[in-house]
């Protein structure tokens, strides 16, 4: 007989692995090279925030994310966006963790707020880090790099909080069969 802490640390490392390999099957073609599923990276760092709410595991998918990125990078996907600019994807994915934790804590009803907002601090963050460490020389100023970036955020936050919905939707699923089967 398995009693509930070995059941509850199982379906921990059960979750982070299936988060982890969302990531690693989505980012690996992100910039749209491959025709492969769009990223779900964001969706991922807000997911184990709200799960998994351990902050040990945000430095774990960073890395991830990063080794993703290199392996893309060795196949061909451009390196424009790899500056040290990058290092402000710490606090932009930061904030999407965060904000996971902050729903699990106050509960589901904060969803929509947690998602759209951390979706465009990630956002503002991580163009704000290009914008400063790798500068365009299309768009000298920072209105006219805002101008330039901002049309992309819809298909971020669509895109995360589409694969948000899904994960709702299969913890709905596999909680009910798991109450199902007690």
């Amino acid at each position: 007989m398995i009693d509930n802490t070995t059941s509850a640390r199982r379906g921990f490392w059960w979750i982070a692995l299936a988060l982890a390999l969302v990531m690693a099957v989505t980012r690996l073609g992100h910039f749209g090279e491959y025709g492969g599923p769009l990223d779900a990276s964001w969706a991922v760092f807000f997911l184990a925030g709200l799960w998994l709410r351990d902050l040990r595991l945000f430095p774990a998918y960073f890395v991830l994310g990063w080794v993703v990125d290199l392996a893309a990078f060795a196949l061909g996907t451009p390196t424009n966006c790899y500056t040290i600019a990058y290092l402000f994807l710490i606090p932009a994915y930061g904030a999407l963790f965060v904000a996971g934790r902050w729903v699990a804590e106050g509960g589901y009803g904060r969803i929509g707020l947690a998602v759209v907002g951390s979706a465009l601090v990630t956002f503002v963050v991580a163009n704000l880090g290009m914008f400063w460490l790798a500068p365009s020389p299309t768009a000298p100023t920072l209105t006219a790099f805002a101008s330039a970036v901002a049309g992309y955020f819809p298909g971020y936050l669509m895109t995360m909080a589409t694969y948000v919905a899904g994960g709702l939707i299969v913890e709905r699923v596999l909680g009910a069969r798991h109450r199902a089967l007690a």
